[in-house]
């Protein structure tokens, strides 16, 4: 009976730890995903869209680019951070337009960073988006990224260590 509760427990730890593993990586791959959220992406006209950013700048003159073709959603690019009231989307457009308009030097495109930082540390938890993983119950708790790794890594250590515990049991 000792050795069948033992292996039991040792299977549950394995599969814990598996699981936990799990919630570590995404965790961390949902963590790097919104953290470009809020970074802005300066770039020329016509280069590529890269990353998660929901906000690109034309290096040249500090407009707003459209990483979506205007066929597929209509209308003119605009700055529109996720959780930024539309005044606070307007004095960042106004910051770019005006540092903007003989080209961004790589001081004004820090100048424009900051002050995107500033107000996203304003905005508040539930405002903030979540990457698009984090869909599951779980994120609906408020559990994605840094949050969903560090549960996972309890989940890894737990695991490890009732693993280890059955196995000092069975002998």
């Amino acid at each position: 009976m000792r050795l069948f509760v033992a292996v039991l427990v040792a299977l549950v730890g394995v599969g814990l730890a598996a699981v936990g593993l799990s919630f570590v990586l995404v965790g961390l791959l949902e963590q790097r995903s919104a953290g470009d959220m809020y970074e802005v992406a300066f770039q020329q006209v016509g280069d590529e869209c890269r990353g998660g950013h929901e906000l690109h700048l034309d290096i040249e003159n500090g407009a707003p680019l459209d990483c979506v073709p205007s066929y597929v959603i209509g209308g003119s690019p605009r700055v529109d951070l996720p959780g930024f009231t539309d005044a606070q989307n307007d004095e960042v457009a106004a910051l770019g337009g005006q540092l903007g308009s003989g080209g961004l030097t790589d001081a004004e495109q820090r100048l424009i960073q900051d002050r995107v930082d500033k107000i996203a540390a304003t905005v508040p938890a539930a405002d903030r988006p979540r990457p698009d993983s984090a869909t599951v119950w779980l994120a609906d708790a408020g559990v994605w990224g840094a949050r969903r790794a560090w549960l996972g890594g309890g989940m890894v250590v737990v695991g490890i260590v009732s693993t280890v515990a059955a196995m000092r049991m069975a002998h």
